[in-house]
């Protein structure tokens, strides 16, 4: 009798793993460009720590893919690290901004090199890209992660490319992979499109259809190997759709705020200002604080509620800036006709675009969902699903 109970047991507890199973099937979460997070004000719920809690929340899959901007990734790897525990895995990939900086390449080259190498990597980069491009498989997954600033010598010798040595290095990792989900990941699209939230468009004609030619072979490469996707980001917005039979889906960003609101510079100024540390300070010192620690979002802030005139946010000077921040800041505590008119003139300019990530479910129908955020830092929502096939 005893035994008996034991094997009904055994028989129980199999049938509810094979339940689990069933019930949670693979995935994969897609995060890029949200950059910054160094910086103590970029470590709030209302940047990229907001996108990881909203993830944590909603189930942070079997890894991370960040397909470039994301420097810099010390710092990025920490925050990661914190919320979903040092094991988890997380393959970045380069960037345009990772090239700026020669700390952020060698972080990227000394995941991968020598003996070392990131977790599953099944495949290293051709010669001189060895580090920088790898393929890894986890469960019933195959990533191509390319470095497309590889020039067929350099790692860091292009402006975005597809050279003849990077795609026979991808053509012979697509012949060799035997996994039901194949995808590609590289920082820049095929083409730009259109955020599906407000229509913005940026870097079309400077992503990889600059080189026409050079990005056709790589369409069709992935083409020829059913290629379930083309994982991407570089432009800030986010999209999916089918290129001559290729999916493309571009993450957009996911920073949290993109770019200050004027009520956001205003409302993060005044509980400044409330600080009881603050109390006896001028406005114009605590102010001065403030602008310093991000003069170059404020500038642009400051342009597009109309305040810099005929001078753009790129070209005024920090000393020609801040009187203006002061400007703005009385002007908009006390003035509900200019409060007014700055933000329908940043609205009518701004097009900053929602933060947003990608999970990738991989059942039948294999689907993508996008989660967005209200682009003021606030909570993230699943806003689309497109079925992949």
């Amino acid at each position: 009798m005893k035994y008996r109970l034991i094997i009904v047991m055994m028989i129980i507890l199999t049938a509810f793993s094979a339940c689990q199973s069933v019930s949670e099937p693979q995935s994969f979460i897609m995060a890029v460009d949200w950059r910054y997070t160094a910086m103590p004000e970029y470590r709030s719920e209302e940047y990229f720590l907001g996108a990881l809690s909203a993830i944590k929340e909603l189930g942070a899959g079997m890894f991370m893919i960040s397909p470039g901007d994301v420097e810099p990734l010390d710092a990025s790897r920490e925050l990661i690290s914190e919320v979903f525990g040092e094991d988890y895995l997380w393959y970045p990939a380069m960037g345009n901004h990772e090239l700026e900086d020669q700390a952020h390449v060698d972080y990227l080259r000394d995941l991968n090199a020598g003996e070392k190498s990131l977790p599953n990597v099944v495949r290293k980069g051709p010669a001189g890209c060895e580090e920088t491009t790898y393929a890894f498989e986890v469960g019933d997954c195959h990533i191509a992660v390319l470095n497309q600033y590889f020039d067929g010598v350099s790692d860091v010798g292009t402006d975005g490319d597809m050279v003849p040595e990077l795609l026979a290095w991808l053509e012979e990792d697509l012949k060799s992979t035997t996994k039901p989900f194949v995808f590609v990941a590289g920082h820049e699209p095929l083409v730009s499109m259109p955020d599906m939230g407000n229509g913005r468009i940026r870097h079309q004609g400077d992503s990889l259809d600059k080189y026409p030619q050079s990005a056709a072979r790589f369409l069709q490469l992935m083409r020829k190997y059913k290629v379930t996707a083309y994982l991407t980001g570089h432009t800030h917005n986010t999209s999916i759709g089918r290129i001559n039979g290729v999916w493309q889906i571009d993450a957009g960003h996911a920073r949290g705020i993109e770019g200050l609101f004027p009520d956001v510079v205003f409302n993060q100024i005044y509980e400044r200002m409330q600080l009881p540390e603050n109390k006896n300070r001028s406005e114009e010192s605590v102010l001065m604080e403030y602008f310093q620690g991000q003069e170059y979002n404020l500038k642009k802030v400051l342009d597009y509620a109309g305040l810099t005139g005929d001078v753009g946010y790129k070209e005024i000077s920090d000393i020609a800036a801040f009187p203006l921040l002061v400007e703005f800041y009385r002007n908009y505590r006390d003035n509900n006709g200019l409060r007014c008119q700055y933000d329908k003139n940043f609205e009518a300019k701004g097009l900053l675009t929602q933060s947003s990530f990608v999970r990738i479910v991989l059942e039948k129908p294999v689907r993508a969902e996008v989660y967005r955020n209200d682009a003021r830092g606030g909570k993230y929502q699943l806003t689309y699903t497109e079925i992949l096939y």
